[in-house]
């Protein structure tokens, strides 16, 4: 049903737009998008046209206080903002865009319509910057009065077979670190962290080993370990600019490292769904995901951090299905705890096989993480960590 603005409403009118086949309205770039706009009015109406768009484009906005001008330090607020559109069909259905008003009288109406989305078309996404949203829109247009508009958002999944990248995203990943303190006097702190490989596919999960060697005098409070997606926004106007927003998917923390110790931690993050990695499809907005290490040394204002860069696809390398006896294990206690609710009833296949949403995952999955030589337990000082989680947008695609 469509979504309606209550701005932009008539108590005479009744709008439906409905997909063909396809009540969860979720597709595949290539498909092809079918329906029907049911309009009903209750009584007579005059409109200049009646115009149905059916449009797929991303957005970027973000408003920041800049420099005026070189010459003192004042700021002023700028609105940056981008937009890339990847199909628009507009076709009248009453009138036109510039005829004069016509009388339509009361009754039912159907207007079917189609759309094929293109097969690079990125997958719909929300962030707190712009969006990637595609949208069928009915328009009652009045030049006299504002406009009477009505909405049905429809989700496209992204595809994305890591197998077409297997030759580097089946390689072992490798991040290191060194730190010293105390202006260099002190032995190093030496960080690793590698995973088997880079790509992975929802429902499988990154083994992620971390080695500490803490030949320091400081000891360490402890290593937060994040799974976070990394989404750049970019304006075209007024200039290019970029603005990043993390989102943290998943979080653990390991425990305490004493001086002179060494310690070695293991932990196995399950990956739920989300929209696959994109830093080609749209030109303004690039889906990343990675996984940050942040070391939090006791007493020192130094966070030593190593970020390991992962791919998210649609399709698992072929290659990851070949596990080790222990790592088989470590999946399925992974999964143990976990019994997906049973999807809405559809007709159609675009749902099939779909993975769980990962909040879902994260929710009913017990934790998976180890801890092999740990150090001594010593007493350390706590530092409070205070980190906010901002609301999510009015509108968000369906997961898939």
């Amino acid at each position: 049903m469509a979504k309606k603005d209550k701005a932009k409403t008539s108590k005479h009118i009744k709008c439906e737009i409905r997909y063909d086949s396809n009540p969860l309205a979720v597709y595949r770039p290539g498909d092809t998008v079918n329906g029907n706009v049911e309009l009903t009015l209750g009584k007579n109406k005059k409109f200049r046209g009646v115009c149905l768009r059916i449009n797929g484009f991303a957005s970027t906005y973000w408003d920041a206080k800049v420099k005026n001008g070189s010459t003192n330090n004042k700021k002023r607020k700028t609105s940056f903002k981008g937009r890339e559109d990847y199909f628009n069909t507009i076709s009248y259905l009453v009138g036109s865009d510039v005829g004069n008003p016509l009388e339509v009288v009361a009754g039912s109406y159907s207007y079917p319509f189609s759309c094929v989305i293109p097969t690079n078309a990125p997958a719909s996404m929300e962030g707190k910057c712009g969006h990637i949203r595609y949208l069928v829109q009915l328009t009652l247009e009045r030049p006299w009065k504002h406009d009477i508009v009505y909405l049905a958002p429809f989700t496209v999944r992204g595809e994305s077979d890591l197998n077409l990248l297997s030759g580097t995203l089946s390689l072992p990943s490798k991040a290191e670190i060194v730190t010293s303190f105390y202006f260099g006097l002190s032995d190093p702190l030496v960080v690793t962290a590698t995973t088997p490989r880079s790509g992975y596919a929802p429902g499988e999960a990154i083994e992620l080993v971390i080695h500490v060697n803490n030949q320091s005098s400081v000891d360490v409070k402890t290593i937060m370990i994040k799974l976070q997606r990394v989404v750049t926004f970019v304006s075209q106007v007024p200039w290019t600019e970029h603005f990043v927003e993390n989102t943290v998917l998943e979080e653990r923390n390991t425990g305490k490292i004493g001086r002179r110790h060494n310690a070695r931690f293991e932990e196995n993050i399950l990956i739920g769904g989300g929209v696959p990695t994109n830093d080609s499809l749209c030109r303004i907005i690039f889906t990343k995901y990675e996984i940050e290490i942040v070391v939090h040394p006791v007493r020192s204002r130094k966070r030593p951090t190593i970020r390991l860069p992962i791919v998210l696809g649609t399709v698992g390398l072929a290659s990851s299905n070949v596990y080790p006896d222990l790592v088989i294990q470590k999946q399925r206690e992974a999964f143990a705890e976990y019994a997906p609710s049973a999807p809405p009833a559809t007709t159609s296949d675009q749902m099939e096989n779909s993975p769980p949403a990962y909040y879902e995952l994260q929710q009913n999955v017990a934790g998976t993480s180890q801890v092999y030589s740990i150090s001594s337990n010593m007493t350390l000082d706590e530092a409070a960590e205070d980190e906010s989680e901002k609301g999510s947008e009015p509108y968000t695609p369906r997961d898939y």
